[in-house]
Order: C-alpha cells, then structure tokens, then sequence
C-alpha cells in the first residue's frame, strides 16, 4: 500500500497531538479533517495495516514507531520549508504554511538536505517551533 499525501497529513496531524499530550480519537479526527467518523476509521485501518498506527475499539489512536518516524519527516520537511520560504524567499510570515503544505509531499531527499545546507541546519521554524532532526 503506498503512502499518499493523505495519509501522511493523517500521520502529520497523529504526531502533532501527542506533541501536545493529546489523544487521537476518530471523533477528534473527523472533525479536525471535517470529514465523517467513517472516512476516518476507514484510513485509521489503513495505516494500521501499514503499521503505522495502532488502535483498537474505544482506545486512542497511536503512532508506531515507524509511523512516527514517517510523520517526524513530514513535519520536517514542512517546517524546513517555512523556515526557507520566510528567510531566504522573503514570504511574510502568515503566507509560509499554505506553501509548505504543498510542497512537503516532495519525495526527493536531496531537496530536502539541501535545503537544511542553505539554513545552516537550524533547529527552529519561523513561527518558533522545533524543527524535528530525521534522516531523510
């Protein structure tokens, strides 16, 4: 099964809330993607057979190791991009995210260190946000 934008924003968003010491339902899932319980259980199966996930019925929806891992590059890459987009790029701040939603899908690894290169490999987004180190 091939990992798609989708889910990796499934997987971004997982990663996001237990960031925050929040639990991942398919309630509050739904309604951060304003989409039904269904559509949501229905990826939740997905990445559980891809091992990404792990859930059960009436429990919290947790990453697996290699879903956090997966979601760790995602969430660089887009903070790496906002990071570039606002300092060497000159977008205003508020402009940044939309961008970096766009382009972090990009599968190319070279990019991406590249771009870690030309920042000088720093650690936090503009928006003061930790960058995540990973091994792309």
């Amino acid at each position: 099964m091939q990992k798609t934008i989708e889910k990796e924003n499934y997987l971004k968003t997982l990663y996001k809330l237990e960031e925050k010491s929040q639990l991942a339902t398919v309630t509050s899932l739904a309604n951060h993607f304003k989409v039904s319980k269904s559509t949501v259980s229905n990826m939740i199966k997905k990445l559980m057979l891809m091992k990404l996930v792990d859930s059960g019925p009436y429990k919290p929806i947790l990453l697996t190791k290699s879903g956090k891992k997966t979601a760790i590059k995602v969430i660089t890459k887009h903070r790496l991009i906002e990071l570039y987009l606002y300092e060497k790029m000159q977008f205003e701040l508020d402009e940044v995210h939309e961008i970096a939603e766009e382009i972090e899908h990009i599968k190319n690894i070279k990019f991406f260190k590249r771009m870690q290169k030309i920042l000088g490999h720093k650690n936090i987004d503009p928006h003061g946000t930790i960058i995540p180190r990973c091994e792309f």
